[in-house]
């Protein structure tokens, strides 16, 4: 056995919200809740999930897979999420010729840092 052999043990093994929300838990170092895990597939930002009939199942090969690629920091999981909704208004606006969503657009633009922002020259 390898030193990882403890992950490969079960690595597609099934888990409802509240056991992934748990198992994310772990590596974030807080609790997270199941209702902030379903928010992130909502927005396109979470872990894998499959739809089976009411009921979302994550697999913890998946869930592992997420943290791999974004670590355990929530805040950087919700990282553009504001860019992708004006990006998504912005195309509204355009195809319905409707200007009212432009302050809302402007607004959403300033709450994410601009992509060349680095936070480690910031003062």
């Amino acid at each position: 056995m390898g030193p990882d052999a403890t992950d490969d043990i079960a690595p597609d093994m099934e888990m409802t919200s509240r056991e992934a929300a748990a198992y994310l838990s772990g590596p974030v170092g807080y609790s997270i809740s199941t209702k902030f895990l379903r928010g992130l597939k909502y927005v396109a930002r979470g872990p894998a999930v499959e739809k089976r009939g009411a009921r979302l199942v994550y697999r913890k090969s998946a869930l592992d897979a997420f943290l791999r690629e974004y670590g355990s920091d929530p805040n950087v999981w919700m990282e553009g999420i504001w860019r992708d909704v004006a990006d998504q208004l912005r195309g509204i606006a355009a195809a319905t010729g409707d200007d009212g969503f432009d302050q809302l657009i402007e607004t959403l633009d300033k709450r994410d840092p601009p992509d060349d922002w680095d936070p480690d020259l910031a003062k």
